[in-house]
Formats: C-alpha cells, sequence, structure tokens
C-alpha cells in the first residue's frame, strides 16, 4: 500500500512540475509578443518622427522666408519648396509639401499623409496608427503665432493607437511631443 502512496504522490508531483513548466513557457511566450508588440509600435513611432522631422527641414528651400508656409491649421501644413521630395533634390520648379491629418478612419486609425503638389509621396506617404495631431507653430523669437509669413518652427503634438490583439477594447496610446524646425526658413534669420 505504502508503494502505491508513493507512485501516487510522485505522479502528482510529476504532473504539477509538467503544468508549473508549460504555465511557464506560455507566459514567456505571451510576454514575448507583448513586447514585439510595443517594440513595432516604438519603431513605428521613430521612423514617423524622423519622416517628419526631415520633411519640415527641407520648407522653404529657395523660396523667400515670408512665403513658405501657405496653410497653417490644427491638423494641417503646407508649405513651398524647391526640393523635390520624389527626386530628392533640388528641382527649378517650386512644389507645395502638405501634411494633413484625414479624417477617414480605417482598421489601423487615422491616416497622416503627406503630398507633394497634390500626389501622395511614396513611401513617406501615408502614416498609419494616428489617432490625433495637433500643430502649433512658433516664430523666430519661438512665441506661438498665426501669421503663415511669420512661422518658423512647428511643435507637433502626436497620439498614436493601436489595437492590442489581446484586448481589442484597450488600445495600446502612446504620445509624442516633437518641436520641427523649418530650417532653411529659421537659417535665414527672418
Amino acid at each position: 500500500m505504502s508503494v502505491l502512496l508513493d507512485v501516487l504522490g510522485s505522479v502528482i508531483i510529476a504532473a504539477t512540475l509538467i503544468l508549473m513548466v508549460m504555465t511557464f513557457q506560455l507566459q514567456m511566450r505571451e510576454n514575448v509578443s507583448r513586447i514585439y508588440y510595443a517594440g513595432s509600435m516604438i519603431e513605428h513611432m521613430d521612423e514617423v518622427t524622423t519622416t517628419l522631422n526631415n520633411t519640415f527641414a527641407m520648407a522653404g528651400i529657395g523660396i523667400p522666408v515670408n512665403q513658405v508656409c501657405t496653410v497653417a491649421d490644427s491638423n494641417i501644413v503646407e508649405f513651398k519648396t524647391l526640393w523635390d521630395v520624389a527626386g530628392d533634390s533640388l528641382s527649378s520648379s517650386v512644389h507645395i509639401i502638405r501634411i494633413a491629418l484625414d479624417d477617414s478612419i480605417s482598421a489601423q486609425g487615422k491616416v497622416l499623409t503627406i503630398t507633394q503638389d497634390g500626389t501622395v509621396i511614396q513611401p513617406l506617404g501615408y502614416i498609419m496608427y494616428i489617432e490625433r495631431i495637433k500643430l502649433n507653430y512658433y516664430d523666430i523669437e519661438d512665441q506661438v503665432t498665426f501669421d503663415a509669413s511669420k512661422i518658423r518652427s512647428v511643435e507637433a503634438l502626436i497620439t498614436f493607437r493601436r489595437d492590442s490583439p489581446w484586448r481589442p477594447d484597450q488600445p495600446l496610446r502612446s504620445n509624442i511631443q516633437m518641436k520641427c524646425f523649418l530650417m532653411n526658413t529659421y537659417l535665414q534669420g527672418g
């Protein structure tokens, strides 16, 4: 009888250990998935900020300082430049770059579009996973301005949203605040 109890006790202990190992493996897999999910969102946010900063830096190349920005709204900015985004070179004709939040909602949230002369720029053109954007404009003295001719820098407050694969009702939201200088107009001192 004692041998039977020893065997039964060993089976229970072995089953408990196997369940512990299986639970540990499942938790590790879930944690790795969560880290990968958060990491991919951070990578996306990094790419977006780099793209926006580089785009704003090219504003006003070859354009008189007070004529660079043509539209400056809370979620739309439009500026002139001689920089041709598609060819990544300077051209002799003036181009209009427009950065705007498209209010059409997709599965990936709203879309931030970057266009040159009315055509979406690829591969930059459609930036996904945006929930909202607010643009604030500053003059050469770093004072808030609403006058498009005085804009020298743009502060972008961006909220990224991505649905969680585990809890769709609790999406991952991340906020970024960045300040981009219209370098060519800023450096002209005007």
